[in-house]
């Protein structure tokens, strides 16, 4: 009797413990309510390609991938940034500059979130400087030519052709120039964050062909800012300033002749449409840069700010691919068109454009300080 009671009692508790076990998940098969690791949570986007949103994505870049991050991640607060500019959502610039918004929502794990007020319904580009200055946004397009005239040493900056390199070259004077500019902007209140890929310029007019300097000679064009109407008018050129809305009617009246403006303006606003002669300069058009407010970069933490720096530079990769991209199918627009005479300058004819532009440098260095001539001097460099 006692032997048939112990084995019942040892079978009781086999039964329970194994009872006990199957609420025990294992440690090598995850439960439905967490996602394996070799797959991405349906909220992260994929290391491979940008979220189309900026309310998903706790993915680091593919730059901060494992233990080497320049920042604790323990130490990165919760906040709420606005970034405004006046470029469209579907322009190339305002399509890169979302690149932002995401790299800082990725890296942060979805702690820093950058709200986008784009397409000028907070602020106009002209407004932004002053809008960061006095905290009313956090983020923008730095347009050169606007904010040279506070930051006299980015004049430098704002001539036609200032980097006399290949467009291609172009990220190895960004990474080269990356201290410098920074000082420049932070004495005057603002952080920069990054160099915005602003793809090729060209040359189009609807007189002749272009491909030497003095085929501009005599003619009227239109320019945008001191430096740039300088820079014409080192060509041979008469600079006048036109609102870009007016150029198509200024154009058909022959009250404009041509100008020297980027890819990513020709062609959305269709100038080749009433320009016959179309000359790829090749050189980088304007600068442009993604800045902050400096009262809210000296709010963060180190760690915070190490993380924007970080999201700064993914968003200069992005962009300049982005940039390459964008010319390629401009440059086959203007072709498909098949109204415009086409003509791309050798490398020698570019720099004689350039070299031309630089000649400016020396009007401009009354207004220079030590670092505007530093710049001045590394962008001369750039000319063989």
């Amino acid at each position: 009797m006692k032997k048939a009671l112990a084995i019942i009692l040892a079978a009781l508790m086999v039964f329970t413990i194994a009872a006990c076990g199957n609420n025990i998940p294992s440690s090598s098969t995850p439960t439905n309510n967490t996602p394996s690791n070799n797959a991405p949570s349906n909220n992260a986007p994929s290391n491979n390609a940008p979220s189309n949103n900026t309310q998903g994505g706790n993915a680091p870049s593919e730059n901060t991938q494992g233990n080497d991050l320049a920042w604790n991640p323990d130490n990165i607060g919760n906040h709420r940034f606005v970034m405004a500019h006046g470029l469209a959502e579907t322009s190339m610039t305002g399509q890169q500059y979302h690149q932002f918004a995401l790299a800082v929502n990725e890296l942060s794990g979805g702690k820093m979130r950058v709200d986008e007020r784009i397409g000028g319904t907070l602020v106009t580009d002209t407004e932004t400087l002053d809008a960061l200055l006095n905290g009313t946004i956090d983020f923008s397009h730095g347009f050169g030519p606007n904010y040279s005239g506070m930051m006299s040493d980015l004049s430098p900056l704002t001539v036609a052709g200032y980097f006399g390199g290949n467009y291609e070259e172009w990220p190895g004077f960004v990474n080269e120039s990356r201290e410098l500019l920074d000082s420049i902007y932070m004495e005057n209140g603002i952080k920069y964050l990054g160099a915005l890929a602003q793809g090729k310029s060209l040359i189009i007019n609807i007189r002749h062909p272009v491909s030497v300097p003095s085929d501009v000679a005599g003619m009227t064009f239109r320019a945008s800012g001191t430096w740039i109407s300088k820079a014409v008018q080192a060509w041979g050129g008469a600079a006048t300033t036109v609102a870009l809305a007016d150029l198509p009617d200024a154009f058909h009246k022959g009250a404009v002749e041509g100008t020297a403006t980027g890819m990513n303006v020709i062609v959305p606003f269709k100038l080749y449409e009433v320009c016959k002669y179309i000359t790829v300069a090749g050189w980088t058009e304007t600068w442009g840069a993604l800045v902050m407010a400096g009262s809210r970069w000296d709010s963060l933490n180190s760690d915070e700010q190490a993380l924007l720096v970080e999201a700064g530079k993914v968003f200069e990769e992005r962009c300049f691919a982005m940039s390459l991209d964008f010319m390629e199918s401009y440059l086959k627009e203007i072709e498909d068109y098949g109204g415009c005479d086409i003509y791309m300058l050798s490398d020698d004819e570019r720099q004689a454009f350039v070299r031309l532009s630089h000649t400016v440098f020396a009007e401009m260095e009354s207004e220079l300080g030590p670092k505007g001539m530093e710049l001045a001097a590394m962008l001369k460099a750039t000319v063989s």
